[in-house]
């Protein structure tokens, strides 16, 4: 399945009958995860404080054995985080103290801002970079909650853009996990070329120009062709969502790395939750850890 960057709200509509499975599933998972909609804010949220994101419940509903690939994709265009967002609201513009790195995370669906998955990893990255860097967390829903997806690439370009203006000298690592992925490759497409209806904003050439490395985990848009993809995965299985268009990314040759884990429902169509959880304990981090931190210290050369 590969996708052409045609908008989750006009994909499938069977809806009323995917909401009785989302309702029994999360049935069965709620004691692990806290299954449901989180409100529309960073924190506060009934989050797992697993390495991984709750398990999700189309993916998991979807992930049969016997799941033919067309279920796969109905129940992959129906995640629940999709849907339109035409939040314009204000985000911060200030310029951290001693510091020009600028990492930002953004989380998996139900992950907290404080003590997500990736947390770890950009701390070992400012830490191999001197301490030059700050680290912020973007405070997008990361919730099941429709239009979720479209906020946080709403929310990280507004970030980007407005960062680039007040610090045009402070470079940018993005790290991106599942739902966080999505929404950091969307941002950094072309406003048609993404998978939701948004502001349609794009990031400035001094916003661009400022990335120093992008580095996504378990994206559902996963292009098992693409030439930045490394992990176990399967060569020829796309992500749940449908895989990004090639040039899509194009403008972030050499910068970006997208992995992904052999059997991880996400970014393999048809896969299992466990493999989504396995990057923080699978070696994955030291190679992202060794893949971000050359080319952020080049960066600021």
């Amino acid at each position: 399945m590969r996708g052409t960057g045609t908008r989750g709200t006009g994909i499938v509509g069977a809806l009323t009958a995917f909401a009785c499975t989302v309702a029994l599933v999360c049935a069965a998972v709620h004691a692990l995860a806290g299954c449901g909609s989180s409100a529309d804010t960073a924190k506060g949220t009934d989050a797992s404080t697993a390495p991984s994101t709750a398990p999700s419940p189309n993916a998991s509903a979807s992930a049969s054995d016997d799941a033919s690939p067309s279920a796969n994709e109905r129940a992959g265009a129906n995640m629940l985080f999709n849907g339109p967002d035409h939040w314009d609201g204000e985000v911060p513009n200030g310029c951290a103290a001693g510091k020009d790195v600028r990492i930002v995370i953004v989380r998996g669906t139900l992950e907290r801002a404080e003590g997500s998955s990736l947390e770890t990893l950009a701390q070992s990255i400012g830490e191999r970079i001197g301490g030059r860097a700050s680290i912020d967390v973007l405070d997008y829903p990361a919730s099941w909650k429709s239009g979720s997806e479209a906020r946080g690439v709403n929310m990280l370009i507004a970030t980007l853009n407005a960062q680039a203006r007040a610090c045009p000298s402070t470079k940018t690592a993005l790290l991106g996990y599942s739902q966080g992925a999505m929404v950091v490759g969307d941002a950094l497409s072309a406003p048609e070329a993404r998978f939701n209806d948004d502001n349609g904003q794009s990031l400035s050439a001094q916003a661009l120009a400022n990335i120093a490395v992008v580095e996504l985990f378990g994206d559902p848009r996963f292009d098992a062709s693409a030439d930045y993809g490394a992990g176990s995965y399967d060569r020829s299985v796309d992500g749940i969502l449908g895989a990004r268009d090639g040039d899509d990314l194009r403008a972030l040759q050499g910068r970006i790395v997208s992995y992904c884990n052999a059997d991880d429902f996400a970014c393999q169509l048809g896969g299992h939750d466990d493999a989504h959880g396995l990057y923080r304990s699978n070696g994955t981090f030291d190679e992202a850890v060794t893949f971000a931190v050359p080319r952020t210290e080049a960066a600021l050369k």
